[in-house]
């Protein structure tokens, strides 16, 4: 549609509506034959197009001009090719038809399609003459209408005028969001998240850094060295320390089970100091009875008989084992407990029967917060300098005897001691008829 499109307009007698004559006729192809429709519109700078059907291939399209750019929307406009096309809809037809400017209007259609260049507005008669011969050359079985020649049908433009419907009406070549390729739909997608994340990132970066200038502002502000040593004084107050005179109570605590009451017979002994409870477990031999071995007993001790041959007995130990806290200060390094405690554990060995020691763990101390303007708490970290506490577990299994010549350091925390009476027991220096397991935390400073 690059030169000027010729055509006419024929008003519709009794509405505001109007034929239109001399259209430009092309076939589309795609899947959507509407959407193709559209496209071959906007590629040719229409400004109406038509469709036979949202199935037919047939597109007519229109470059309206002066007031039928401008028609109102109550306006309508609508093809006289394919109204002549409805009526018409087998085999192929040529109409002739003489407007009142004296023009000639000629449009084919078969099978109820215009056909491409089917649809045309002739100067004069003379001219419009000429096209039909053509027409009738090429379509040699086509039926005539309206033309002044032998065997011609009669035709009157007012018969177009009850085809005016929607498969003839014109509609405008507007765009549409259907019309854009899916490639440039994901072209798009894809500028705009970049664009997004490109904007977010920038957002973010600023605020972590204003944020990261807030925090480090805060944190000169804050004594971050008196706020961890608060934190590890409550841990240590929190924490008990028993060392070697500990063991001494737990040892005489033990002591205090007698191995043979009421003809009972002691089979173990478990002790833990954090709860300030022992507890023995008896077996009964011939000729004893429960009587017996309540009568063997302290008054204050606690005794339950789970069946006829066993025997539980619990009592407190004394008040003074239960240790004190652990001193910060008094918390030997991890070389001085290697070199100074580890060679006496050494010398102690022949008797006992193993020393296992764990590798060094930091002890659990609550991080101390600082709350932020915006209500949140942030961490603070460990000053340089300062370090925290390690732990050390131990397990030692040897004769009781032998536990009375360990050496250990003030800040021992003791676990529980089980002592378990064997009296058919061969006795050696690392065996004896009184086997014991110790279990507990030594407290070191870190390398």
């Amino acid at each position: 549609m690059a030169r000027q499109q010729s055509y006419r307009t024929l008003p519709i007698t009794g509405t505001q509506n109007a034929l239109v004559m001399g259209m430009s006729w092309q076939t589309v192809l795609g899947q959507d034959l509407t959407v193709a429709a559209m496209k071959a519109a906007r590629q040719a700078g229409a400004t109406h197009f038509t469709q036979a059907g949202p199935r037919s291939p047939a597109v007519g399209l229109l470059k309206a001009e002066g007031r039928d750019r401008r028609a109102k929307a109550k306006t309508r406009l609508y093809s006289a090719a394919a109204a002549f096309a409805q009526l018409h809809r087998h085999g192929t037809q040529i109409v002739s038809a003489e407007l009142a400017s004296g023009e000639v209007w000629i449009a084919v259609a078969v099978d109820g399609t215009v056909q491409t260049g089917g649809d045309k507005v002739l100067p004069n008669a003379e001219a419009g003459q000429q096209a039909l011969d053509t027409l009738i050359e090429r379509y040699r079985d086509a039926v005539i209408h309206g033309a002044a020649r032998t065997g011609a049908m009669p035709f009157q433009l007012s018969q177009l005028a009850t085809l005016a419907n929607t498969q003839s009406s014109l509609r405008r070549a507007a765009f549409r969001l259907s019309m854009i390729s899916p490639v440039w739909w994901v072209v798009l997608a894809l500028l705009v998240s970049y664009l997004a994340w490109d904007a977010f990132q920038t957002w973010w970066h600023e605020k972590q850094a204003l944020e990261q200038q807030r925090l480090e502002a805060m944190r000169t502000s804050v004594d971050t060295h008196a706020l961890w040593q608060q934190a590890l004084d409550k841990w240590a107050r929190a924490t008990r320390a028993d060392g070697e005179s500990g063991l001494e109570r737990l040892l005489e605590s033990v002591a205090q089970a007698p191995v043979r009451p009421g003809r009972w017979v002691l089979a173990e002994v478990f002790c833990q100091p954090a709860a300030q409870v022992c507890s023995a477990k008896y077996k009964r031999s011939r000729l004893a009875d429960n009587n017996t071995l309540q009568a063997a007993l302290p008054a204050d001790w606690h005794v339950v008989f789970p069946d006829l041959e066993t025997a539980r007995v619990d009592w407190k130990m004394a008040s003074q084992a239960a240790g004190k806290p652990l001193r910060l200060a008094e918390i030997p390094d991890a070389a001085t407990v290697e070199d100074t405690w580890a060679a006496s554990w050494q010398a102690l060995t022949p008797a006992l029967q193993d020393f296992k020691l764990d590798p060094i763990k930091t002890v659990p101390v609550r991080v101390p917060n600082i709350r932020l303007p915006n209500g949140l708490e942030q961490p603070v970290e460990l000053p340089s300098g300062m370090t925290v506490p390690a732990m050390l577990a131990f397990t030692i299994n040897a004769p009781l005897r032998s536990l009375y010549a360990l050496a250990l350091p003030d800040t021992t925390t003791l676990a529980h001691l089980q002592v378990r009476y064997q009296p058919d027991a061969m006795a050696k220096l690392n065996a004896s008829s009184f086997s014991a397991t110790l279990e507990g935390v030594i407290y070191v400073q870190p390398r």
